[in-house]
């Protein structure tokens, strides 16, 4: 998969036919990841391919790339479910995080904390409008796309998904009591949780396992949500 391939696809999950939604995120094999050839060292600062502003589309998608420890300009968000698709190389552990200037330490939004290497991408809740840095912790080259999604009525239930590694589950039309299915045939932490549409909601964590997991549970989940995916395998999903 090449990076253009990859911009795309872990920005935004994709529907799937006969109510289904499909995530997308996957472990790299061996490690390597597809990367420009002006990727910047280290002590450079990291490149941005800017796209231009508009109130239609919102925030992005906005890539960043760089090598090892670095941070960003400033660049404005507002409230509301910011999504992140990244890809690392490396041999440390990754965080990337989003850290509002004119803001207060609580009201930072950490977008990923993993192990390298890694792709995948994640969903979180910007409660802060305004001037945003990015953050990044790392030992290897990096890559993280970021856009703020404008759609405010989601899939309706009943909705499935699946997919590999860290992904997100765009949004569902959730509506209280959910019945949730899910399976894992990863070795590592399974936990799944909703990222609600109005930032002002609190989320809800609907599966926290370790290893292969299959089970049911039923959740109290109001109003439209995305769903987060921490996986190190196979996973599927199913609400009704």
């Amino acid at each position: 998969m090449n990076r253009r391939q990859y911009a795309t696809l872990l920005g935004a999950t994709a529907l799937g036919g006969a109510g289904v939604v499909r995530a997308v995120g996957a472990k790299t094999n061996g490690g390597a990841i597809e990367r420009a050839a002006d990727v910047p060292r280290a002590q450079e600062d990291p490149t941005t391919t800017p796209t231009p502003d508009s109130s239609s589309t919102g925030f992005g998608p906005q890539t960043f790339t760089g090598t090892g420890t670095a941070t960003t300009e400033e660049f404005d968000l507002r409230r509301g479910p910011i999504t992140a698709a990244f890809a690392v190389d490396g041999d440390a552990a990754f965080t990337a995080q989003l850290l509002a200037v004119e803001g207060d330490d609580y009201e930072d939004v950490y977008l990923a904390i993993l192990l390298a290497p890694a792709e995948g991408a994640q969903v979180a809740a910007v409660n802060v409008p305004g001037p945003h840095v990015l953050n990044i912790e790392t030992d290897g080259a990096w890559e993280v796309t970021l856009a703020q999604p404008t759609a405010t009525a989601g899939q309706s239930l009943p909705a499935e998904a699946s997919g590999s590694g860290p992904a997100y589950v765009d949004l569902v039309a959730f509506d209280g009591v959910t019945r949730v299915t899910g399976s894992h045939e990863g070795s590592s932490n399974f936990i799944v949780e909703t990222v609600p549409l109005d930032p002002d909601d609190f989320g809800e964590l609907v599966f926290n396992e370790i290893g292969q997991f299959e089970g049911t549970t039923t959740a109290r989940i109001d109003g439209p949500s995305y769903v987060n995916v921490n996986a190190d395998g196979d996973w599927t999903l199913s609400f009704e």
